[in-house]
């Protein structure tokens, strides 16, 4: 029995009916998932080694498969329900999962990629689904190792999660994590933000990105309730449903929270003046953000967590109203190490060691296992230095930064200044090249409605940056390219 499972048992039997999972106006207590997982273990045998495809809507039932088939051992690669049948099949070959868990409108949608696999098609609104009869003759024997199939020879270093990474910047890679991993990661997320049973947290960010399920495992490790499928793409049931269930933390990426402010307006006291947490990953809160949030309800703590797929939770850093101007992302979680590989004096590229860092990248299926390249510590491709206080300071990507002159900027920077005119909804900054050689800046705006023009974002970015990197050229586009959560501006390498 894992950590997990320990946690999960101890609060059912302590308080059977506390409240572990929402979704919308449905609920699931400890009690009932605990039910629920020893009738599901009953008819499932230990699953170890099993590659299973979760091909699923945020729900119940994609909570539960989540973690039912984590705690039998499967290894499971989450898919996301945004994925094109192309993409799937591509995954599929690599994978080779041995089933596919979803349901009968994505198995119909993406039958090119899908009808040569068992598919154990669910209902998302009957979790015993998941353990019904027809389940497991889903899954043919000789495929299994916990079925009396061939197993894999390294069985104890086979991965409990294969993680696609958005490929936003080249062909997705597959990182291979560990139970090790999973758990240290969980265990890191109570430590720093403190959870306690009587917290109640909403999260906005699907099952399917790391971000998101890991919230599966750190909400019952901390025996707190976690609610889970609103977003920022339906704001007034968002708002309704914090206020509703009573939630304390809000969990989501810095572009949901920016969306946020803007939809509640001068009713945003009475949303956020309920909440005691804000958690945010996955890019940086800027300043303007942090105002506006801290302007809500200046009681707020905020977390910024910086870390990847390949070690999540590397560094949290705690906000108030009185920290809001740095670039820092704070100090290492509880066991790992941030190193900076300097190039000069002061800045480097930061390496994380730790617990949290993954078994590697996979490489192939081989001999009925998954094989993948080792790995040690994590070369993030981010630039930072050491600050005076001991926090590490974010100075941007390596490869996006962009130079002029011998002076460098990341391109969120001048976003960020841009966000903070009038009018403006998005922003993406790059680098030309013109026929004579020169770089200049490129700065393509998303424009309210009611904006007039260039003017006042012109006049921001001559009070808030560098000469040298204030825009030549601006260009109102209708949307800018952001990964799939919405958080990060999809870039090409400057």
């Amino acid at each position: 029995m894992n950590e997990i499972e320990s946690a999960l048992r101890g609060t059912a039997a302590e308080d059977p009916d506390r409240l572990a999972i929402q979704h919308r106006d449905r609920r699931l207590s400890f009690g009932e998932i605990t039910r629920s997982y020893d009738e599901f273990a009953a008819r499932w045998p230990d699953l170890e080694a099993v590659r299973i495809f979760i091909l699923l809507p945020d729900g119940l039932t994609s909570y539960l498969a989540h973690l039912f088939f984590f705690l039998r051992r499967a290894t499971v690669i989450p898919v996301s329900v945004r994925a094109a049948t192309a993409n799937i099949a591509e995954l599929s070959d690599r994978v080779r999962p041995h089933l596919v868990v979803t349901t009968s409108l994505l198995g119909s949608r993406h039958s090119g990629a899908l009808s040569s696999l068992p598919c154990l098609e669910v209902d998302l609104e009957d979790v015993r689904s998941l353990w019904a009869d027809r389940a497991l003759r889903m899954v043919p024997e000789r495929c299994c190792p916990g079925l009396g199939g061939p197993v894999p020879s390294n069985l104890s270093e086979q991965p409990r999660l294969i993680v696609f990474t958005s490929g936003s910047t080249g062909k997705p890679k597959g990182v291979c994590l560990s139970e090790g991993n999973v758990l240290a990661a969980a265990g890191m997320m109570v430590s720093f933000l403190n959870l306690q049973p009587s917290r109640r947290s909403l999260v906005t960010v699907p099952l399917f990105d790391y971000y998101g399920f890991i919230q599966i495992y750190g909400h019952l490790l901390a025996r707190t309730g976690y609610v889970l499928g609103e977003t920022i793409g339906f704001p007034d049931s968002l708002c309704s449903r914090l206020l509703d269930a009573q939630v304390t933390d809000l969990v989501l990426v810095p572009h949901s929270l920016r969306e946020l402010l803007r939809f509640v307006g001068l009713d945003g006291r009475e949303v956020f003046g309920a909440l005691r947490f804000i958690t945010s990953s996955s890019d940086v809160l800027t300043t303007d953000l942090l105002e506006a949030a801290f302007s809500k309800n200046p009681e707020l703590k905020i977390f910024n967590i910086y870390g990847l797929t390949e070690a999540g939770r590397a560094c949290y850093r705690e906000i108030d109203r009185g920290s809001i101007g740095s670039n820092s992302i704070g100090r290492p979680s509880p066991g790992v190490e941030i190193a900076i590989d300097t190039e000069n004096e002061t800045a480097g590229e930061i390496i994380i060691r730790g617990p949290n860092v993954m078994l590697g990248y996979m490489r192939a299926i081989e001999n009925g296992g998954v094989d993948y390249e080792p790995c040690r510590e994590i070369r993030t491709g981010d630039l930072g230095r050491l600050g005076e206080n001991g926090e590490i300071l974010l100075l941007g990507r390596r490869d996006h930064l962009l130079n002029i002159m011998g002076s460098k900027i990341h391109p969120a920077e001048i976003e960020a200044a841009a966000l903070r005119a009038a009018g403006v909804k998005d922003a993406r900054a790059r680098s030309c090249t013109a026929e004579d050689g020169r770089i200049t800046i490129r700065l393509d705006l998303v424009l309210a409605e009611a904006a007039s023009g260039f003017e006042s974002v012109q006049r921001q970015l001559r009070t808030s940056l560098p000469s040298l990197f204030v825009p030549q050229e601006y260009n109102v586009v209708s949307e800018i390219v952001r990964t799939e959560l919405g958080s990060k501006v999809v870039r090409s390498p400057s």
